[in-house]
């Protein structure tokens, strides 16, 4: 599998896309919307699990619109985790094809 991802450059593009952004949205995260919400209470696995995220972020905008403070983190947060989410599905999506594929390409 290593050796198929890194012939294909394109592949290897991807991947080191999706970890950079993945990096991003998990600094981001953990660096301001966990910030705000232990601030407010939240008890420790906040940040860990992946499947509580949307909903961690709508506690953030909650907490945010309440302080009449800007959504910008709010939204960046969102738009990021959904292109990580789409990027991973589509990559796994290239990477079946071009598995498929092999004697072609």
């Amino acid at each position: 599998m290593a050796t198929f991802v890194t012939q294909n450059r394109d592949l290897l593009g991807v991947f080191i896309l999706l970890g950079v952004s993945l990096g991003a949205n998990i600094l981001l995260h953990w660096v301001v919307v966990c910030r705000r919400l232990y601030r407010h209470g939240a008890r420790f696995p906040t940040g860990l699990f992946f499947w509580r995220v949307f909903s961690e972020l709508r506690k953030y905008r909650d907490f945010t619109a309440a302080a009449a403070k800007p959504l910008t983190f709010y939204y960046t947060g969102f738009i990021l985790t959904w292109f990580n989410l789409l990027l991973a599905f589509g990559l796994a999506l290239r990477m079946l094809w071009l598995q498929s594929q092999v004697g072609n390409y």
